[in-house]
C-alpha cells in the first residue's frame, strides 16, 4: 500500500496541492474580477472557479503517474484503489473546508469533485490530456455565461453558492460516472 500511495504521489503532491487550493479559497473569499463576455461587455467571475484547478491537476497527475507493467501484474485491484483515491481527496477537500469553517472552500470542493468527475470521464480517450478537460469547461462559463455571478446561469455550476442544491447533483452525478469510468478502464502497458 505505502509503495502504490508514493508511486502516485498522494503524500507529496496530491496533499500540498489540496492544502494549496484550500488555503488560497480561505485567503481569497468570495473575490470576483471581471473578465470579458461573449454575451456582454464584461463577465463578473467568482476566483474560486479557478480554485478546483490544482486539485484536479493533481489528481490527475496521480492516476497518471503509474507503473504499468507492475499494476498488470499485481493481485490487489488497482483501478479500485484510484476510486479510493479520489474520494479520498475530495472529501479531504471537504474535511478542509468544514475544519475552516468556510461555505466558499464548500463550493471549491464541490466544484473539485465536478471537474474530477469531467477529467476522468474524457481519460478513455484523451489519456494524459483529459486535464485539459476542466480548463475548458472553466472558459466556457467564464466566456459565456449569460448571468453575472450573484446569479449564475445554472448549467455553469461552477459559480453557483454552497448551498445550490442542483450544483451539488451535477457534481455527485459527474463524480459518480467519472468513477465509474475509472472503474472500468481497461489499463494499458505503456
Amino acid at each position: 500500500m505505502w509503495w502504490w500511495l508514493k508511486a502516485r504521489r498522494a503524500s507529496t503532491v496530491l496533499a500540498g496541492l489540496i492544502v494549496l487550493s484550500m488555503g488560497l479559497t480561505v485567503w481569497i473569499g468570495g473575490e470576483y474580477v471581471l473578465l470579458p463576455s461573449f454575451f456582454s461587455s464584461s463577465q463578473q467571475a467568482v476566483l474560486t472557479v479557478f480554485l478546483p484547478v490544482p486539485v484536479v491537476a493533481a489528481l490527475a497527475l496521480s492516476l497518471d503517474s503509474r507503473l504499468a507493467a507492475v499494476e498488470a501484474a499485481a493481485v490487489r485491484r488497482v483501478p479500485a484503489r484510484d476510486v479510493l483515491l479520489v474520494l479520498a481527496a475530495i472529501a479531504a477537500c471537504l474535511l478542509l473546508a468544514a475544519v475552516l469553517r468556510s461555505a466558499t472552500g464548500v463550493s471549491v470542493a464541490r466544484n473539485a469533485a465536478f471537474l474530477t468527475g469531467l477529467m476522468l470521464l474524457a481519460r478513455p480517450w484523451a489519456r494524459q490530456a483529459a486535464v485539459t478537460v476542466p480548463l475548458v469547461w472553466i472558459a466556457l462559463v467564464v466566456f459565456f455565461s449569460h448571468r453575472p455571478y450573484p446569479d449564475p446561469d445554472p448549467w455553469t455550476v461552477l459559480p453557483e453558492p454552497a448551498a445550490s442544491g442542483h450544483a451539488a447533483v451535477a457534481a455527485a452525478v459527474a463524480l459518480v460516472a467519472g468513477l465509474t469510468v475509472l472503474l472500468r478502464a481497461r489499463q494499458e502497458l505503456s
